[in-house]
């Protein structure tokens, strides 16, 4: 399946505006340029298709009744009220004269007609047990004369139907879902509940409650798919679904983490069979999307492997369409320029979440970092919201913004994409298999670079809260992910040890082996703790923490370690109790994370496994029979070993004199005292 061009008539038809749209295409599924878009023949469209932008033709919950070939019936016939009406005319808010099994309207149009069925009726468990065995068997429910209703005596109502108010069938919020639960359980309907639930369909795009829970919690830290009411009017007109749907249910999988834990389970069995449907249709951005969210969810659902195949499947197709390279979006974009938009933060996402499977491991490349792109950077979130999209500012703008005028804004996905570009190279440089590892001149090539990014930061970006406890979530991943990448790089040169048990930690590898000759400790070690320092701040914002992309708890774990570190063997007094309860923060801020995301829990784990080891009394009075021994000795620099991780005899406490903050401590405003308040929100968690 494919990106389709899409156009409307004046009157709402659905119909293709070039010249040939309705020419067949040989081999059909296949690709033909019209227009510079992609384009899907309309041979498999059963009659002519009517205006749907409002409500797309959807599946009830219940069964639906056999369908005959309908008769010729003249508009007029439509004038009087019905009790009731079929679904395609109840959603479309238009008069149905409620013949069954096929009402006038829906034959005229050529649609599907659908009623819904009546929940009273007092199901057997008899009938039950045949309408499994029917499914089972046929595919379909089938329904016998037993189950008629002496109370549906109205010419217009079929066997068993009543009055129900638009969208009733379908659940809107997860209180619904329970309340529905809970009802039917006590009314001894537990067996159907559970058979009605596993087959929930969504209503339309803009008022299911899975998929605003994903835009709500989801798309502000990954957003590349359409905005919602965009998604909703290409969702309507597209002739073939396949990919949509495909899309929708990963979203909605999404969105029932957050909201309805409940329903996972049957959400992702029904992702995997969205994914088998699509094997045999052409791959399009549409799907590339498809694979990159459902990777992040496996990631961060401790399936790691699955993750990857799925990222290097969306990697497979950005790069057969060819998405990196910058005519891609305006080629295959419809004239739309929300689409396109959408299309050049696909390509950048995918680049943006290797980067961080890389960096997780301190992988010296992805697969992405060498591929040649100059795809246009994104728009502002708030244009791409609202559909005004500006002319797109380009990679080379963003490569020489420094000669540009001091008031030059690029947007936050643009910084995003710029800080994750400094990690390739600062990962290229921090590989130990690299031969200038953490050369001294690689250290500060690299620093340049990072800081350079700091420093050309506009007033506007410098700041992650906005107005109305707002958090601008993109420049809040990259300024985590670029602290996080210094910690990395600086710590091998300070003075905080590194713990033998950090090689449990599934967001690090194991602790290098091979040290580099300390030169200018201090230096390095302030590096260390202005990083930490700067991820605290960001972590006693005021607003709860629920929504943050879960690859920042890597990113917070970095910190943590080198925090530990810091508290064993440098702090003191009232800068250790601050200390102490930073960690606290730290734990807090994981946990709650790992309510959503099961990999997050495991992280914890690790963290305090570690933390306990580290801060244990009887660590304490190993330190000091080591020092007494011998403290010099622990304090001599070494080249290719490394006694700090050997064993806990290398955990010392040095006295340290460190220097004054240079002068990146000025623009980032940090400083060694920062409240040790627990903010407002955390008491909810």
């Amino acid at each position: 399946m494919t990106v389709s061009s899409y156009g409307g008539s004046p009157d709402g038809n659905s119909t293709f505006q070039h010249p040939t749209a309705n020419t067949r295409i040989p081999g059909y599924p296949s690709l033909s340029p019209l227009g510079g878009c992609y384009h899907r023949s309309l041979a498999r469209c059963s009659g002519p298709r009517t205006n749907s932008r409002k409500n797309p033709e959807i599946t009830s919950i219940r069964p639906t009744m056999d369908t005959e070939d309908p008769s010729t019936a003249t508009a007029k016939s439509l004038g009087s009220r019905v009790s009731v009406a079929c679904l395609p005319c109840r959603n479309r808010h238009v008069r149905c004269d409620a013949q069954q099994p096929v009402c006038i309207r829906c034959s005229s149009e050529g649609r599907t007609c659908q009623y819904v069925k009546s929940r009273r009726g007092g199901l057997t468990r008899t009938r039950l047990a045949e309408r499994r065995q029917a499914r089972a068997n046929n595919g379909a429910v089938t329904r016998s004369p037993s189950t008629t209703s002496p109370e549906s005596g109205s010419p217009g109502r079929g066997v068993g139907q009543e009055h129900q108010a638009p969208g009733d069938g379908f659940l809107r919020s997860p209180l619904e879902y329970r309340a529905r639960c809970t009802t039917e359980s006590e009314n001894g309907h537990s067996d159907e509940t559970q058979e009605s639930i596993a087959d929930i369909q969504f209503t339309n795009i803009e008022t299911d409650f899975l998929i605003k829970s994903y835009y709500k919690h989801f798309h502000r830290c990954h957003p590349c798919v359409l905005p919602q009411r965009h998604l909703q009017q290409h969702y309507d007109r597209a002739p073939e679904k396949d990919i949509l749907s495909l899309l929708v249910a990963v979203m909605r999988f999404i969105g029932s983490l957050y909201s309805c834990p409940d329903l996972t389970s049957q959400l992702h069995d029904k992702v995997k069979e969205g994914f088998q449907v699509t094997q045999r249709l052409t791959p399009d951005p549409f799907l590339a999307q498809c694979h990159i969210l459902y990777s992040i969810s496996l990631y961060w659902s401790a399936e790691k492997v699955k993750a990857r195949e799925e990222i290097d499947a969306a990697i497979r197709i950005a790069l057969n369409l060819g998405m990196n390279r910058s005519r891609f979006a305006s080629e295959q974009g419809c004239g739309d320029v929300v689409l396109q938009e959408s299309f050049r933060r696909t390509f950048w996402q995918i680049y943006c979440i290797d980067a961080y499977y890389a960096a997780i491991k301190r992988s010296p490349t992805f697969p992405l970092c060498e591929i040649e792109a100059d795809t246009d950077l994104p728009c502002e979130e708030d244009e791409y919201e609202s559909g005004s999209i500006p002319m797109p500012k380009t990679l080379d703008d963003f490569d020489t913004r420094e000669f540009g005028p001091e008031n030059q804004t690029f947007s936050s996905f643009a910084y995003l994409i710029g800080a994750t570009r400094s990690i390739a190279l600062a990962l290229s440089a921090g590989s130990p298999d690299a031969s200038n590892w953490l050369s001294p001149k690689t250290i500060a090539e690299v620093d340049a670079i990072i800081d350079g990014w700091f420093l050309l930061l506009p007033k506007s970006k410098r700041e992650v809260l906005k107005e109305g406890n707002v958090v601008d979530e993109l420049m809040f991943q990259a300024q985590m992910a670029v602290h996080a990448n210094l910690i990395a790089l600086h710590r091998p040169f300070s003075k905080l040890p590194y713990h033998p048990l950090e090689g449990v930690s599934s967001c690090l590898v194991e602790p290098p082996r091979r040290l580099p000759v300390k030169d200018s400790e201090t230096v390095h070690t302030q590096r260390c703790l202005q990083s930490i320092e700067a991820q605290l701040q960001f972590l006693v914002l005021p607003v709860q923490p629920l929504s943050r992309c879960p690859f920042t708890i890597c990113m917070t774990a970095a910190a943590t370690h080198t925090l530990l570190s810091a508290i064993k063997v440098l702090f003191s007094g009232r800068q250790l109790a601050v200390a102490r309860s930073q960690l606290r923060l730290v734990v807090g801020y994981i946990r709650t994370l790992a309510k959503v995301w099961p990999q997050g829990g495991k992280n914890l784990e690790e963290i305090q496994t570690i933390a306990q080891e580290v801060l244990s009394r009887r660590n304490e009075s190993q330190h000091q029979t080591a020092t007494e021994q011998g403290s010099a000795s622990i304090q001599k620099p070494v080249v290719d070993a490394a006694p700090c991780i050997e064993g806990l005899d290398g955990w010392s406490n040095p006295a340290m004199a460190l220097e004054t903050q240079d002068v990146l401590s000025l623009y980032w405003n940090f400083n060694n005292d920062i409240q040790a308040d627990i903010p407002v929100w955390f008491n909810g968690y």
